[in-house]
């Protein structure tokens, strides 16, 4: 991924406080999300390019990547999938954030 992007836009999760959730520990831990993180950064830095981390706190599964509209509602990890009352976008949660994390990274290079 390092080779092919010049810039990298990543959420800076709290890994440490998410393990603390006992049904989501396991998973998060196989995943070695740290070490994920560390190793890209060390590549990155290695061949000039870019992570740049999305703030923790940053609203990104509840923003509608179309027209910026706040889903509260997203706040809740069981839904997956919604439409934008205002502009009537359908997103899948993943999808959605990660166009938003890109974005917001982005808009912090600049």
């Amino acid at each position: 991924m390092v080779r092919d992007f010049d810039v990298i836009a990543i959420e800076n999760l709290q890994v440490k406080n998410m393990v603390k959730n006992k049904r989501l520990a396991r998973h998060i831990t196989d995943a070695s999300w740290s070490e994920f993180v560390r190793q890209m950064e060390y590549k990155a830095n290695w061949y000039g390019k870019s992570i740049v981390k999305v703030d923790t706190f940053y609203p990104s599964s509840q923003l509608c990547s179309a027209c910026g509209y706040q889903n509260k509602e997203m706040k809740d990890l069981k839904i997956r999938r919604w439409t934008c009352p205002i502009c009537n976008a359908i997103h899948d949660r993943d999808i959605n954030a990660s166009i938003n994390i890109l974005n917001k990274g982005l808009s912090q290079t600049a």
